[in-house]
């Protein structure tokens, strides 16, 4: 059998801490507008730059004007 090129991505990837010691919080993945209202949303639902730094940006997202003039803002390519 001959060896594959690529690295398998187990050995790749940085697993995140909070995942890794199973504390990731589901609430994470969807924002509670009130909460992010009145400011007592997680980091992530009040800081721009940490929600794009864990979130793909969509061709939908980009295109929100309020996105895209972010991602413009902080110098993203590509949505990326």
């Amino acid at each position: 059998m001959s060896k594959l090129a690529w690295t398998p991505w187990h050995k790749v990837v940085k697993i995140r801490p909070d995942l890794k010691s199973g504390e990731l919080s589901l609430n994470i993945f969807a924002a509670d507008l009130y909460d992010v209202a009145m400011g007592k949303a997680t980091l992530v639902y009040q800081d721009a730059r940490e929600f794009f730094s864990r979130a793909y940006p969509t061709f939908n997202l980009r295109e929100l004007p309020a996105v895209k003039e972010f991602i413009e803002h902080i110098g993203i390519e590509d949505g990326s």
